[in-house]
């Protein structure tokens, strides 16, 4: 049960399933013309662009800048309708359906706390996941209107608001776990450590950090290794982690996490590194 307080210091949740958002670019292309296809085609195997925030997006002043490229080679990023609702369903099939096991190893290590937050919530699956796990109060927050109101429509148990991950609008000691799939890694380092110091800060004490993060290993390890290891998906992911466009990838792959935690008060209570996404959870102390 939570405290009236405490609701009155949470943040409003909009409605978003009736928030009609502005077309970007990519929405008013016609792709069932040969024209515009063959544009979008130029789009994603071309050079990158800067990514154009439609007028009249909402929360178009919370969008960080390092968000303003086009990760994955996704025209215009996360920042329009029709492509990043493909991107939510293609992602996993791109990562050969193993999303869904990287997401349910991130909530299953949050069983048994009483709120959580899914930062960088995309599409809102790990925020579903813990609910699904059984966690009575899930909130989810992310920078995109786009997917946030995909989410909020798939997904309407989970309390979905748009914010960055370095400046979350909730009070200290907030949640007892935090739940993080593949967002990390797209920050940079002096931002994520900025990120970090705002969970301790909502965070309860003892509170969790669950997170699920590419593999370092198809980085470091060479594609013999892989591939006599993990057979042709090791080398796979090899291919795919170096050609998608991640900029600040290889800096997270560098960092020395143990320190870095332990920087920001927390400890590392597992960190299974595996193929194609390390497990890390870590403890407030």
């Amino acid at each position: 049960m939570f405290t009236e307080s405490r609701l009155n210091t949470d943040p409003i949740v909009p409605d978003w399933e009736n928030i009609e958002l502005p077309p970007a670019w990519p929405d008013q292309l016609k792709l069932n013309t040969l024209s515009d296809l063959c544009f979008l085609f130029s789009k994603v195997f071309g050079r990158r662009a800067r990514v154009s925030l439609p007028e009249g997006m909402p929360g178009a002043d919370i969008v960080p800048n390092y968000m303003l490229q086009e990760f994955h080679h996704l025209p215009n990023g996360y920042y329009s309708s029709n492509l990043t609702k493909g991107y939510v369903t293609s992602f996993d099939v791109v990562m050969l359906g193993l999303m869904d096991q990287a997401k349910l190893v991130v909530t299953k290590a949050l069983e048994g706390v009483d709120s959580a937050l899914d930062v960088g919530c995309g599409g809102g699956r790990v925020a579903n996941g813990l609910m699904e796990q059984g966690v009575e109060d899930v909130w989810g927050v992310d920078p995109s209107p786009y997917l946030l109101k995909q989410a909020a429509v798939s997904f309407p148990g989970v309390k979905f608001i748009q914010g960055a991950a370095e400046k979350l609008a909730f009070p200290d000691e907030r949640f007892a776990g935090i739940g993080i799939c593949f967002l990390l890694h797209e920050i940079p380092p002096k931002y994520a450590s900025i990120a970090l110091s705002e969970f301790h800060r909502v965070l309860k004490p003892n509170g969790l950090i669950s997170i699920a993060e590419p593999s370092p290993l198809q980085i470091n390890e060479s594609s013999f290794a892989l591939v006599k290891k993990y057979g042709w998906r090791g080398l796979y992911f090899k291919l795919l982690a170096l050609k998608v466009f991640e900029p600040f990838v290889d800096a997270w792959h560098k960092r020395n996490l143990s320190q870095w935690f332990s920087d920001h008060g927390f400890e590392i209570v597992k960190d299974n590194i595996g193929m194609p996404f390390r497990h890390i959870v870590v403890k407030k102390v």
